[in-house]
């Protein structure tokens, strides 16, 4: 994806890589199990010496996921009605953030380009991508909701993994 998106870029243009990482935080026990799912957004042109500087400011917050309702309190006939719902509210949230940064196979179009000033004191075109997701094996499932006991990236049935 990322060389396809990079033989379109103009010269002059610079790939701006992002990075967006997820995980759900438990926020307390005391006041009905409370919780968070922040999704963050860094650039993956920076030094990792810098982007992994709390003081440098590189990871900003860019979206709160829904927490699906618990499913103890749904009746069993109502279960897999629910857990749908639960994915396509998710997936409707995340295709809205990541809307911006969807790659068009057409070569000429401008849209997606930001004009950025550089350090240099020149604007220059810009092209962000999504490069990578970071989250945990938990989080991972829960984002997108493969089956249960199968390879999480050609989803191979439990008894083929050797």
């Amino acid at each position: 994806m990322l060389i396809e998106v990079k033989a379109t870029l103009r010269l002059g243009d610079t790939l701006v890589p992002l990075i967006f990482m997820s995980d759900g935080i438990h926020l307390s026990n005391f006041a009905g199990d409370n919780k968070e799912w922040p999704v963050y957004m860094t650039i993956g042109n920076l030094c990792s010496k810098i982007r992994q500087m709390p003081t440098a400011h590189t990871v900003v917050m860019v979206a709160l996921l829904p927490i699906p309702i618990k499913n103890s309190n749904i009746p069993q006939k109502r279960l897999g009605e629910q857990r749908q719902t639960n994915r396509e509210v998710l997936n409707e949230v995340l295709r809205r953030v990541l809307q911006p940064l969807t790659f068009k196979q057409n070569p000429n179009a401008e849209s997606g380009y930001y004009n950025v000033l550089c350090a240099d004191g020149n604007f220059r075109g810009c092209k962000p991508v999504l490069a990578a997701w970071l989250a945990d094996c938990p989080e991972y499932s829960d984002l997108h909701h493969p089956e249960r006991h199968v390879c999480f990236w050609c989803e191979c049935p439990k008894n083929e993994l050797g």
